[in-house]
């Protein structure tokens, strides 16, 4: 189901296809999800860089 369908005054099978409003929220949504996954890719790699940083300054375990 789409999302203007039960709100769009103007709403028909298929009109999806041509709709300016539905081509513009589709390219806001495309914009929000390159910023979401811009801010995981961050913090994802401050983290790992973070472990990697304290692995390092642990003591070493000897394994018997």
């Amino acid at each position: 189901m789409l999302p203007c369908q039960g709100t769009c005054p103007h709403y028909h099978a298929g009109c999806h296809k041509s709709c300016e409003a539905w081509k513009l929220l589709q390219e806001r949504q495309r914009v929000q999800r390159q910023q979401k996954k811009a801010y995981l890719d961050y913090y994802n790699d401050l983290c790992l860089t973070m472990t990697r940083q304290f692995r390092s300054l642990s003591p070493c375990r000897v394994l018997r």
